[in-house]
């Protein structure tokens, strides 16, 4: 989710640049409503990994005939639909390396078919933050960048949905915290018994309510802990999309977040957001620094609306596996009250 939100930057210098310009975007189905609000976007059309699911998007692809075509972020399967693109100008920051089995019928297919494409990639000779790397692929056809900040656009059926929620639970607009449960990675899942700790401390503290939220696969875990709190102010938000999950988050008072989709959603929304980042894990293992908050946190936003904390690991192998490990630091409920504080 984060790495789909990084290019609305990009596609907000492209419009204010070339104001007539037609952008189509590819991307995973489960992002598009992210999007279907964006008015500088003519086409939303859906991405799979599957070969034989990718030809279900090619005769929307075939439709037209682009200048330049970008790719902001992608797996090595995308090299398949290279090929099909009807434009010979296609820009990356990354090398896709396609298996050589692949590489090899590919450019038969091409040279069968008088194919001439002009794949560049863009080197980048430091670590970039991803923001200012899609902006930087964009200068090379002279797009001028329009600031960096990320845009989600809600409907007003999308709010109203938000504000039914939130009047059928007896909560005000900026009148709670909206605390992110999930996390893409087991290691990016700040430990079920903190949570509940922290929201203990809210609740005991201020008159605020809190509401749990995350993805799809984390109704589990939100309905557990909220089984554990056991208070009326705590209200479980496991039956709502991802933009009307966008929508309640843009009403918070603070959002707190591991290092996921929703923490994008908080920096695009300009809600003061606490970002938890975890830098180890119980096996030793050590987060890889291009994707720690240097590189792909928050940028170029006032620290009124956010503060990142880093430290130790999140996955909680203990609770999970009555296993003995060597203590790791984590981020304490004190760490992240004292941010809260700071917000309120």
């Amino acid at each position: 989710m984060g790495d789909t939100l990084w290019s609305t930057p990009a596609i907000r210098a492209i419009k204010k640049t070339v104001p007539n310009s037609c952008i189509d975007l590819l991307l995973q189905p489960q992002w598009k409503s992210l999007f279907n609000e964006n008015k500088n976007i003519r086409g939303l059309y859906s991405y799979y990994p599957k070969w034989y699911r990718q030809l279900i998007t090619l005769p929307s692809i075939l439709k037209s005939n682009y200048d330049h075509v970008f790719i902001f972020h992608a797996n090595k399967d995308i090299s398949r639909l290279l090929p099909w693109i009807r434009c010979s100008n296609i820009w990356l920051d990354q090398d896709l390396n396609p298996p050589c089995r692949f590489k090899w019928r590919t450019k038969l297919f091409m040279d069968y078919m008088g194919i001439r494409k002009k794949i560049q990639i863009i080197p980048f000779s430091k670590s970039t933050h991803a923001i200012h790397r899609r902006l930087d692929m964009l200068k090379e056809t002279h797009i001028i960048p329009d600031g960096t900040h990320m845009e989600i656009f809600i409907n007003d059926n999308e709010n109203k949905k938000s504000n039914e929620f939130l009047k059928y639970n007896q909560i005000t607009k900026n009148n709670f915290i909206y605390l992110n449960i999930g996390g893409s990675l087991p290691q990016k899942q700040w430990p079920q018994k903190k949570i509940i700790a922290l929201a203990k401390r809210i609740i005991s503290n201020t008159s605020l309510f809190i509401i749990l939220g995350g993805g799809p696969d984390d109704a589990h875990r939100i309905n557990t802990i909220n089984e554990e709190i056991n208070h009326e102010r705590v209200v479980p938000a496991t039956d709502r999309s991802l933009i009307e999950n966008c929508a309640l988050i843009k009403n918070a008072k603070v959002l707190v977040t591991p290092d996921s989709g929703p923490m994008h959603i908080g920096f695009a929304l300009k809600v003061p957001t606490i970002g938890l980042f975890w830098s180890a894990d119980s096996e030793g293992l050590q987060r890889n620094v291009l994707n720690g908050p240097d590189y792909c946190g928050p940028l170029d936003i006032d620290q009124s609306l956010y503060c990142v904390l880093i430290n130790g690991n999140f996955f909680n192998i203990n609770e999970k596996n009555n296993v003995e490990r060597l203590p790791i630091k984590q981020i304490s409920v004190d760490d992240v009250w004292k941010k809260i504080l700071n917000f309120l």
